[in-house]
């Protein structure tokens, strides 16, 4: 790669290249207008205000971030002046409603696709169609005519672009530059107005609109393969001109989370993914694949974060050059899906149509979400806490069972009443979000010229309603517990169970010893525990199979924790379980084992986890973490049995898998002296981040997972 690249990376991870944004003055007279139209108005002098982005041998431009003071909706991902937005987070984000409910960000992926072949001008034709269907429908109209403005405003902004770099042009001595300088002024008066020619014109024109919702870039290696492929054909560009380009596109993206942030050494911030099934049913990593892949291992820096999307037409040397890259990312920004159980589970619980399905991507911390789709997520529940009160709250009822069957119905009652809880706290936190009305995004998301209608108050075509679950492995382990040593093999009763549990295993600790020396635990391939997996995650399929939110979406559950430490909160609030745990004790995050409880290698785990979910209700933000020791990895031999492993995980139906390669004596060593650890990366939950900056929660729950051989 060229070494001005490189030097960019470097210098990104060492300071911010975005110019200081500049305040604006606004008429006071604005608050007259509608609000859509207030809105745009002061969005779009807010952007106009500010200097356009020129560095030395920079080949890209109109980079900016918007600031709390514009006082208005910006970006529909970091939320930046959504008033209502502001209020909910303040009284409800972090803060815990009954050990059940917390709440929590949303994700959203541009439909880049879109804006790459027709340009803002195709979305000012639709604007105009649709302000004719809508003239009698004054709301509606007047979000249309805030779109439009911004659109305008958009063209208007790209073409100060140009003015700034012909400028910067005319003072330039060096010819090459100078060539560089009017070049990229041209490409600023076609994209993102036009739709793109070339694949540096679709890389530019993906960077400008970034700065208008600045989450996943989506599926890029579809976005822009045609113009890739057209380029090298037709000699406009080589393939190491195309890594150039690429590489200074990552940088810029990663700069976007600025050098000094608090989340600066995270992968999150920018999520997109590769491969996956096309419309026509074929495996979709190209060339184009594998160069975003190559580029991106010769950067240092933190983000983006990629995903390759594993169909069963993928070739296993695909798979394993991933899993190769994987291995040796000191960055950690890999991660693997199925499309197999996910694209059914969009088809068969979402509703969507095959050719839908296939354009899903990845954002955030693995959310799934689709190019032009607002990911309606956002609530993170603790999925034990109806086990808990089955236990302690209908003892009573409990210790008359005299079967197993018995016993779950009961439960299954408290998990149903947990989640008609849960689902109306979806609606009421969507509802809160909804209040604010966002024009700055709606032209990169699907549906909301459409519909007229602001993307906070559902006017996005595409909905999946996602629901985070903590404890679900404690809940499958609580369950297999409660069979195995109550009802089957009857080595206790459920009114000792629940006292000896009431006094946090005090009062038998021998019990605890015994459960945990020949419990059946998830995760051994165990045909008790696997059964207790698949019954569990097929109630959960039962209880919400019919039913939609009030934004229409269905609904996908998942695993994910994100940011914050939700699966150790949550646990500190939660009595002990019969899986062994004590009360207070955090629930790991994911789906898998953990603690030891997986004892019989990777590939049993595997198994287990990828029969799990046989209705893939579990097909939402998911991740499976897999902690492998590091320096079996290193040896060729057993590096292709892991390979190998993954690849017959993905067969058997795992949705998800991210792995970390380090030693328990290296995490406990860089506890002791983190100073000498400073780079030693791990994949936390959705993301990676540098292990000795991790709480004291997260850097717990990474010790307690299992290193594990073959």
């Amino acid at each position: 790669m060229n070494q001005r690249v490189i030097d960019l990376a470097k210098l990104s991870r060492e300071r911010d290249l975005y110019e200081p944004s500049v305040t604006v003055e606004y008429d006071p007279m604005d608050m007259a207008l509608p609000e859509p139209i207030f809105n745009a108005k002061r969005i779009i002098e807010y952007i106009l205000a500010q200097p356009v982005y020129i560095a030395e041998q920079n080949r890209y431009t109109g980079m900016l971030r918007f600031r709390n003071d514009v006082g208005v909706p910006a970006d529909i991902f970091h939320r930046t002046g959504h008033k209502h937005f502001a209020e909910a987070q303040s009284s409800f984000y972090r803060k815990y409603i009954d050990n059940l409910i917390v709440f929590e960000w949303q994700h959203s992926a541009p439909n880049y696709q879109y804006i790459v072949e027709n340009g803002i001008e195709g979305s000012l034709k639709d604007i105009a169609y649709y302000k004719e269907q809508y003239r009698f429908d004054k709301e509606r109209y007047q979000y249309l005519e805030g779109v439009e403005h911004v659109c305008n405003g958009l063209i208007a902004w790209s073409e100060k672009c140009a003015r700034a770099h012909e400028d910067a042009a005319a003072d330039c001595n060096d010819e090459a530059r100078k060539a560089e300088l009017l070049e990229l002024a041209e490409i600023c008066r076609r994209v993102p107005r036009k739709k793109a020619e070339t694949f540096y014109e679709g890389l530019q024109c993906i960077i400008f609109c970034f700065q208008f919702l600045p989450d996943s870039v989506g599926t890029i290696d579809r976005t822009l393969w045609k113009l890739y492929e057209k380029d090298i054909r037709d000699g406009v560009i080589t393939r190491d001109e195309a890594k150039d380009l690429v590489g200074e596109f990552f940088v810029h993206l990663s700069n976007h989370t600025p050098a000094g942030h608090v989340h600066a050494n995270r992968t999150a911030e920018c999520h997109f993914a590769i491969g996956g099934y096309t419309e026509k049913g074929e495996d979709g990593f190209t060339d184009l694949s594998r160069l975003l892949v190559e580029t991106l291992m010769e950067l240092d820096i933190r983000r983006p974060a990629i995903s390759l999307r594993w169909t069963k037409k993928t070739p296993y040397e695909v798979l394993r050059f991933m899993l190769d890259c994987e291995r040796n990312d000191k960055n950690k920004r890999f991660a693997f899906v199925n499309d197999e159980p996910r694209i059914k589970a969009l088809m068969d619980i979402c509703g969507f149509t095959y050719s839908d399905a296939v354009r899903y991507t990845m954002c955030g911390c693995n959310e799934p979400s689709f190019p032009g789709a607002l990911f309606m997520g956002g609530l993170t529940v603790n999925i034990a806490r109806s086990l808990t009160n089955t236990l302690y709250n209908r003892t009573c009822d409990i210790i008359k069972c005299s079967t197993f069957d018995e016993f779950y119905e009961i439960y299954r009652e408290e998990l149903k009443k947990d989640f008609d809880i849960i689902l109306d706290y979806h609606d009421k936190f969507s509802d809160m979000r909804s209040k604010d009305i966002n024009v700055l995004s709606a032209f990169l998301l699907d549906g909301c010229i459409e519909n007229a209608k602001s993307p906070t108050q559902y006017g996005c075509k595409h909905k999946i309603g996602g629901i985070e679950a903590m404890g679900i492995t404690c809940v499958i382990d609580s369950l297999s517990i409660i069979k195995q040593f109550v009802f089957d093999e009857k080595r206790t009763d459920m009114a000792h169970l629940v006292e000896t549990m009431k006094n946090d295993w005090q009062s038998d600790s021998d019990l605890r010893t015994e459960i945990l020396k020949e419990g059946r635990f998830f995760g051994n391939n165990d045909p008790l525990s696997d059964e207790m997996a698949q019954r569990f995650t097929t109630e959960l399929y039962n209880i919400t199979k019919d039913r939609k939110l009030r934004n229409g979406a269905r609904i996908l559950i998942g695993t994910l924790a994100g940011y914050n430490p939700h699966h150790m909160v949550y646990g500190s609030m939660t009595d002990a379980t019969p899986d062994g745990r004590y009360k207070g004790e955090g629930f790991m995050v994911g789906t898998g084992q953990a603690g030891g409880k997986d004892r019989k290698g990777l590939l049993p785990l595997m198994r287990s986890i990828a029969q799990m979910d046989p209705m893939g209700i579990l097909c939402g933000p998911n991740v499976c973490n897999m902690m492998i020791d590091g320096l079996l990895m290193k040896n060729d031999e057993y590096f292709e049995k892991v390979c190998l492993m993954i690849e017959e995980y993905f067969r058997l139906g795992g949705i998800h898998v991210q792995l970390n390669y380090v030693t328990k004596e290296e995490l406990i060593e860089a506890r002791k002296a983190p100073e000498k650890y400073r780079s030693l990366k791990v994949r936390v939950s959705g993301y990676s981040d540098n292990f000795v900056d991790l709480g004291d929660q997260h850097q717990t729950e990474i010790l307690n997972r299992t290193v594990k051989g073959c």
